[in-house]
Parts: C-alpha cells; sequence; structure tokens
C-alpha cells in the first residue's frame, strides 16, 4: 500500500505551491514553468553537455599549456550588444590550484560571444585576496554592482599568525604544491597555509560601475548595527534579488555559528537600496530555514515568486531549492533539484552560486539583462523565453 501512496503524493497537487512555486496546479496537476520538469516541477531541466566542450574560463594542463585554475562565474548579458556576455570570476593567480584560493583569488573580467563561452580575460578588477564575485544589474539605468569577499591588498589581511604573508608562490600549472590543508613531517603548515577570515570584518565594501566595461570604483557597504555575533562573515556566499524599487535581499552566511544555530547558516538580509544599510529582516524568520547550507544563489521568475538555489549540507551533500511568495517565509522540499555529477571538475570550475560544482542559467524577471552563474560541468536549464542557455 505503501506504493499508491508515495505516486499521489508525488503526482497529485491542491496549490502551486505543491508544485514547488516552479509551476501551476491545476486539476490536481502541475504544469511546470520552463526551466522546470517533475510531476511536482520540482527538478531542473537540464541539457547535457558536450563532453568536448571546453572550460567556460581557465585552462586544463596539457603537454603544451599550462593550467589555470578559476572559480566561481557571474554572467551577464551586454545591454547593447545581444551577442556578448561579461564574465567575471575568481582567478588563482602565481599558477596556484583552488586550494590557494583563500590568499591567490583575484577577480577578473572576461568576455565572450556566447553564454557557455570560452571567455577571454579582458583585465583583473581586484588583485588578490578577493573572490566570490557576483554581479547585480541595477533598476533605473542605475549601473551594476559586484558583490564580493577579500580586501585586495595583497593577502595581507588574515596572514597573522599563519606563517606566511601574503600569496602561494610554490605553485606551478594550476596547481598547489602541499596545498592549504598540507603538513611537512614535523607537523608544520604547508607552503601554503590557510588564512584567518579576517578579511570578512575588515573589508566589507562592493565594486560599482555605470558600464560592464568599468571603470569599477570600490564603494563601502553599511554595515552599522550589524549582528556580529550570530551573522560573522557579513555579506558572503550570496547573489542577490533586487527589486524594481531599488530594493534588495540577498542570503547570506555566518560559520561557527553559536549553538543552537547551524554551523554554516544562512540568514535573510535586506537592504533598501545597494547602497543603504544592511540589516537582517526583522518580520522573517532567521536563520534562513535552520539547515547547514552555503552558496546562495537567489532569483525572482516571471510570476514574481522567489526562489534560491544552494549547496546543502545534507545526506546528500548537493544542491538544494528553496522557494517562497513573498521573499520572508520560504519553504524546503525534499527533492533534491540537482543530482551528483559523476564528471570530473576541470581547470575551470566557477562555482555556482547554490550548488558546488553545478550550473544554473537564469533569466532575471521582466525581461532584464539575463544573470547566471556558469561551472565547469556545464548544464543549463531548457528554456524558451531566453537565448541564455541555447548553444
Amino acid at each position: 500500500m505503501a506504493l499508491p501512496l508515495l505516486v499521489l503524493a508525488a503526482s497529485g497537487c491542491v496549490t502551486d505551491e505543491d508544485c514547488n512555486l516552479s509551476g501551476r496546479c491545476a486539476s490536481g496537476t502541475c504544469s511546470c514553468l520552463a526551466g522546470w520538469v517533475g510531476d511536482d516541477c520540482g527538478k531542473l531541466n537540464l541539457a547535457p553537455m558536450d563532453a568536448k566542450q571546453p572550460p567556460a574560463y581557465g585552462k586544463m594542463p596539457t603537454a603544451t599549456q599550462e593550467g589555470l585554475a578559476s572559480w566561481g562565474g557571474s554572467i551577464v548579458r551586454d545591454p547593447s550588444d545581444a551577442e556578448r556576455w561579461h564574465l567575471f570570476a575568481s582567478e588563482m593567480s602565481h599558477g596556484c590550484g583552488l586550494d590557494a584560493w583563500g590568499r591567490n583569488s583575484a577577480i577578473v573580467h572576461a568576455t565572450a560571444n556566447n553564454p557557455m563561452g570560452p571567455y577571454e580575460r579582458q583585465k583583473e578588477l581586484l588583485p588578490y585576496f578577493a573572490h566570490e564575485p557576483t554581479v547585480v544589474t541595477l533598476p533605473g539605468n542605475a549601473g551594476y554592482v559586484i558583490y564580493k569577499i577579500g580586501c585586495a591588498d595583497g593577502a595581507v589581511t588574515g596572514s597573522n599568525g599563519t606563517g606566511l604573508v601574503g600569496p602561494c608562490t610554490q605553485c606551478r600549472n594550476g596547481t598547489t604544491d602541499g596545498g592549504s590543508s598540507a603538513k611537512d613531517p614535523d607537523g608544520h603548515p604547508s607552503s601554503c597555509p590557510a588564512p584567518t577570515q579576517a578579511y570578512e570584518t575588515t573589508c566589507q565594501d562592493a565594486l560599482h560601475a555605470s558600464s560592464l566595461d568599468g571603470p569599477w570604483k570600490r564603494v563601502p557597504l553599511n554595515m552599522s548595527g550589524w549582528d556580529w555575533t550570530n551573522v560573522n562573515l557579513g555579506l558572503e556566499s550570496m547573489a542577490p534579488v533586487v527589486l524594481e524599487n531599488g530594493t534588495l535581499l540577498t542570503l547570506t552566511r555566518s560559520w561557527g555559528t553559536p549553538q543552537p544555530y547551524p554551523n554554516s547558516a544562512f540568514w535573510l538580509v535586506k537592504a533598501d537600496s545597494w547602497d543603504g544599510r544592511y540589516y537582517k529582516v526583522p518580520d522573517a524568520p532567521q536563520p534562513f530555514l535552520n539547515v547547514t547550507m552555503e552558496d546562495s544563489f537567489m532569483f525572482q521568475d516571471e510570476l514574481g515568486h522567489f526562489h534560491a538555489i544552494f549547496h546543502a549540507w545534507a545526506v546528500t551533500n548537493v544542491g538544494a531549492h528553496a522557494f517562497s511568495r513573498d521573499g520572508l517565509h520560504w519553504t524546503l522540499p525534499p527533492r533534491v533539484p540537482l543530482a551528483r555529477s559523476s564528471r570530473p571538475p576541470t581547470a575551470a570550475a566557477p562555482n555556482m552560486g547554490g550548488a558546488s560544482g553545478r550550473t544554473c542559467c537564469w533569466t532575471r524577471r521582466s525581461g532584464r539583462p539575463t544573470s547566471s552563474v556558469l561551472c565547469s560541468t556545464a548544464r543549463c536549464p531548457k528554456t524558451s523565453r531566453s537565448r541564455t542557455c541555447r548553444r
């Protein structure tokens, strides 16, 4: 008798919430929005990737080519050239691998004539250490903002007491010799010890420009009254939604969060404008869903519903999806929208805000320029509304 009950629970719907707000419920059946499939519209409609497709950004090491490691990728279509795409990514300096990200990550700007790349490097926007760039299009032709973490001061902040001041240099071919967690035979830190996260409290700023090609200006963010006790990383691991009135809604992460909260907890944050004061949303449950997670990517669909995809540290240890009508009260369904991939990571492995080692391309509401995140195992939702994910 258990099997029929499971089938009914999966296929029957009463409200749109039974369709994960990724579809509409009619006569007990979910009709999915573009980009979603399944009886409950709870699974991303992903197209297979061409195994021969090169990395979106970075280089695979070969006998004739030095490797270049990258992490993260935030993409937006050029407003004046529909065939031009801008990528803002983290690049590992000094030929290091991803395990040197805490010191050697620098933010670069690259462009391509296809959202899947490959992207050609244009210039470095911020030196190491600067990481997790996320580009946001502001309404009313107010330009663009790149959120990030790090002080971009030569990897000095956070170096005290670690045995190394500055970047890791014992690297080659996109690989870090020893690695940030390795020890020598005497138990001393390797040549690339991990820094502290002092940069989180020291450097809370963003980049702003009127054009995607810059020039970009660093602007301090208003964190007055911030709850540093519980939300100790400030603005981190996020991809915000900016509403048409300029209000910003996002998720941010804390680490080593005091009990009884999860060790890596999400918190719902709001600002009246990107350059206004950032604060925890007072009339929403906090922390967000009370589940251990990281790397959020929030967006609105064409119906105005809010969605967030992220890396959930659960038994499945893969991407998870939450949804909300008002952006304040969220539901975390049991279905996993992103399955674990059997493909090995490549040299260019941009980390999707929402699922490590996955990809997602989304169009913002009302046809505004696309904001997307790509990774090396890139697969994009099929959609008829946008050219974002077409090859």
